[in-house]
């Protein structure tokens, strides 16, 4: 493209910058444009935004459970103050496979608690996982030491296998503090003593507490925490009211990659008590929260009221002993209670375990089996059949033995009447010989 560039007429000795020179070409309108074209561009609203590395490990921080996380940060910080106590033992994520099953072996002989004491085989194999953890976050995956087919870690696993019979048999981790269940006394006992109900805001949030344990089998405070209030619907149909609950995220419901094959909890309760109808009394709950947001808030003082700040994690968590305390029922209570509660007494039933799993949401019998707990009731009968037997009381006298060789008309008279006396049915005769004439 060829530019018509008008003469340009400029005395050798005149003083001037390179901006006159664009002065002049402005003033005369047959100079040509230099100015860079205009380009419109058209703005494309795509639906695809680029994110950073930073935002991508954010999200799998964000999806990693809260409990894992601080076991495994627990582990550790165990592993390194073990590390400043001996001299020369290099950092975990710098082992090769034989310097790690060396260490390994004197780390579980070695560690101890902060008093010195040492730990239950239970939490020591807790602190082991928690170490092979912290080295996949570290994306180190080719030195698995509790692989039993990986025998480079061989000497390990049987050091810590022989490790924890060690400290089964000096009695660390006999006793285990299990949650107790709720039995229906003491239930009946919550509800006569005015802790549930819907008197006050208060009453009725323990109560649908108490009851998202119960019927829907949710466990301690994280499955509480996350709870929105349109993952409830309360209905009615042919067989009579009913509370539909829609699951989301659990302890065993991730839903990623290895739950694919796995759904959510979808469990409808049918209410059949008709005096307490539970799904009138989650209908008032759900109508104060105006069915949005968060399920647990701040109840009010005055009426069915609830405001919009939501329960914190410390006042979820002591939710069951608060409503246990107020009932005035002895025993050690956590949230887990309830979860363990509803497999209690469905086992009691002789509900199939499938449908129990399906309402405390184990994927395994064995799991559930772990929360199944028998009864005072139950245990005292048992208690009964094992117990030695009762010492017998003898009432009355035996009746004197009487010869009739001795004895006259009269006498043998008398012995007749008293044979047909009935003999006391308690009677026992111990070491006694008895002859027997011809």
């Amino acid at each position: 493209m060829t530019l018509d560039v008008p003469e340009l007429k400029i005395d050798p000795f005149m003083d001037f910058d390179i901006g006159d020179i664009f002065n002049m070409m402005e003033t005369d309108p047959s100079a040509p444009n230099f100015s860079r074209p205009e380009i419109e561009m058209e703005t494309k609203n795509e639906p695809f935004e680029p994110v950073s590395d930073d935002e991508i490990q954010r999200l799998i921080d964000s999806q990693k459970n809260p409990n894992t996380r601080k076991n495994t940060k627990w582990a550790i910080e165990t592993f390194n103050k073990w590390r400043d106590a001996r001299d020369n033992v290099p950092l975990l994520t710098e082992m090769n496979s034989e310097s790690l099953n060396y260490w390994m072996q004197r780390f579980v002989l070695e560690v101890r608690k902060q008093d010195g004491s040492e730990y239950p085989p239970r939490s020591l194999y807790y602190i082991v996982c928690g170490l092979l953890r912290f080295m996949r976050d570290e994306n180190i995956h080719n030195m698995n030491f509790l692989d039993e087919k990986d025998h480079r870690f061989g000497v390990f696993q049987r050091v810590l296998d022989a490790r924890m019979k060690e400290l089964l048999s000096k009695g660390l981790g006999t006793k285990v503090r299990q949650a107790d269940p709720i039995l229906p006394e003491d239930e009946e006992k919550i509800w006569n003593q005015k802790v549930f109900g819907m008197q006050s805001s208060l009453a009725l949030q323990y109560t649908v507490f108490f009851y998202n344990c119960k019927l829907f089998g949710l466990r301690g405070y994280d499955e509480h925490k996350s709870l929105e209030c349109d993952q409830f619907e309360v209905g009615c149909d042919e067989r009579g009211k009913y509370i539909h609950f829609h699951g989301r995220l659990s302890k065993t419901y991730k839903g990623g990659l290895k739950h694919i094959q796995l759904q959510n909890k979808d469990i409808k309760h049918y209410c059949l008590n008709a005096e307490r109808c539970l799904a009138d009394f989650y209908m008032v709950y759900l109508d104060a929260l105006g069915h949005r947001g968060a399920f647990y808030r701040r109840p009010l003082a005055v009426g069915i009221r609830y405001g919009e700040q939501v329960l914190g994690i410390n006042k979820i968590k002591g939710l069951m002993k608060e409503i246990t305390g107020k009932a005035g029922l002895v025993g050690n209570f956590t949230n887990h209670s309830g979860k363990r509660t509803c497999a209690t007494q469905l086992y009691q039933a002789g509900v199939d375990e499938q449908e129990i799993m399906s309402r405390t949401g184990h994927r395994s019998e064995t799991a559930v089996r772990k929360y199944k707990r028998s009864n005072s009731v139950l245990m005292e009968n048992v208690s009964k059949v094992l117990d030695p037997p009762k010492m017998v009381k003898f009432e009355d006298p035996l009746p004197p033995v009487i010869i009739q060789e001795n004895l006259s008309m009269n006498d043998s008279k008398e012995v007749q009447n008293q044979e047909n006396i009935p003999l006391n049915p308690q009677s026992v005769f111990n070491n006694c010989v008895f002859n027997f004439q011809p």
